[in-house]
């Protein structure tokens, strides 16, 4: 591949080119499969079809219509496949009452995104019911038994079941897409007798205005029936004229609980939390960090810690990088902490939640999608999405202890009054509920 490379500098770019958009493989493997190599394909098999492809391209002439890459815009595009071209089979075995659901394949199993469905599985799974995983987009794993081992691990007693062969899977009484992707994959699958869609954000803000905002935004007319994370979500899934239920995120009460008895709060400021995703644009990393200078060069006594993914490179101040934690790990970090600062571009992120349920006063920012679960100067301040004005609530909350004292009592009492079991059970009744609606009117 290096002596492919020296072909020239155009070549290279081109390369590049076909490298980035085919790193959808990831999320769309069944079309690169399907589209890229004219019919479903193992992964090793399609692995190094496309590894030939991109070779042949780069040794072409520069004026070759292969740098033109045509067959790139299949591949970075979902399609309405049939269960049998996702690689599933025209037939699946009975194994008594089962839910599905459909999940892609993760790194880290204490994402937040990850971790709630999750949770809500094996809660469900508690409750009488089997519950399998199904992996629509492995590229890495033979069989579930590593994932399981990372469920067991993060989840005591977990009783979770992984699938990553689309042949493997049983009828099942209901199926859960969980990304705009999965619902592609499950609007083929046919054997649920109930679809529903658990949906945690509005997905189609992660991309500008093109194929892939379309298409997320046409999964919410599948006909699947929402569970959302929060009533915003659910106002925008029912938008599309589906039926949907919310819940509300819900704290770990044994995890997140104030540092001193009461919440009270300490005298002085000393420690302030950033949630510093640079990965993800919606967390906001550059207004975060840009604010965090004001406040290292104001006041040099604070120490500024940032959490959420390793970092590498260093901020221009003088900062504790703790890169990935457990949610133990987060819990006993936030008590340390004397002022929060997190930020949600799209549907209200967990930390704010955790902040508030550890007593520490939270600065975050404002839009309907925040604004249903923090209210402003009651539980959190509200800022303008720009660093001075992160600067200025900043200050406001260093000079008065008696403010950060009514936010942080604020944020403790919003987030007292859920409980993931109550959550969970909520959903599992309406779950239940549509799925005998269901069969009375088939």
């Amino acid at each position: 591949m290096l002596k492919v490379l020296k072909k020239g500098k155009r070549n290279i770019l081109a390369v590049r080119s076909l490298l980035v958009q085919v790193g959808v493989l990831a999320t769309c493997k069944i079309v690169v499969g399907h589209l890229f190599f004219g019919k479903p394909a193992g992964e090793a098999a399609a692995q190094r079809r496309l590894r030939d492809f991109i070779e042949e391209s780069a040794q072409a002439e520069p004026s070759s219509s292969h740098l033109a890459a045509p067959i790139l815009a299949p591949v970075g595009v979902i399609d309405y496949f049939s269960w049998e071209e996702y690689g599933g089979s025209s037939v699946a075995p009975e194994v008594g009452d089962c839910f599905i659901w459909f999940v892609p394949d993760w790194l880290n199993v204490w994402g937040g995104g990850h971790f709630t469905l999750f949770r809500f599985a094996d809660f469900f799974s508690r409750r009488g019911v089997r519950n399998i995983l199904y992996i629509y987009d492995n590229l890495r794993h033979k069989d579930g038994a590593y994932l399981e081992g990372e469920l067991r691990k993060a989840i005591p007693g977990c009783r979770l079941e992984v699938i990553v062969s689309p042949k493997l899977l049983p009828k099942c009484r209901a199926a859960f897409a969980t990304t705009w992707q999965s619902a592609y994959n499950l609007r083929a699958f046919p054997f649920a007798k109930n679809k529903f869609y658990f949906m945690q954000d509005y997905e189609s803000y992660f991309y500008g205005f093109g194929t892939k905002s379309l298409q997320a935004n046409k999964t919410y007319e599948f006909g699947f029936t929402g569970i959302t994370s929060g009533k915003w979500l659910r106002g925008i899934f029912e938008g599309y004229g589906g039926k949907a239920l919310d819940f509300t995120a819900a704290t770990d009460k044994e995890i997140f609980f104030p540092g001193e008895v009461g919440g009270v709060v300490r005298p002085k400021v000393k420690r302030v939390f950033f949630y510093g995703r640079p990965s993800t644009e919606r967390r906001c990393y550059e207004l975060g960090i840009t604010a965090l200078a004001y406040i290292a060069k104001r006041y040099p006594d604070v120490e500024i810690l940032i959490a959420g993914l390793d970092l590498s490179d260093q901020p221009p101040f003088r900062a504790t990088l703790l890169g990935n934690l457990t949610l133990k790990e987060t819990g006993e970090l936030y008590r340390t902490c004397d002022v929060g600062i997190a930020f949600s571009g799209t549907n209200l992120s967990y930390l704010p939640i955790e902040l508030m349920a550890s007593g520490v006063p939270l600065i975050t920012n404002g839009g309907p999608h925040v604004e249903w679960y923090c209210l402003d100067e009651r539980n959190c301040l509200i800022v303008d999405p720009v660093a001075r004005a992160v600067m200025g609530a900043f200050d406001r909350l260093y000079v008065d202890a008696s403010l950060r004292q009514r936010l942080a009592t604020g944020g403790l009492s919003t987030a007292a009054e859920r409980t993931w079991e109550g959550e969970m059970d909520h959903i599992l009744n309406f779950v239940d509920e549509v799925c005998r609606g269901n069969q009375s009117d088939s």
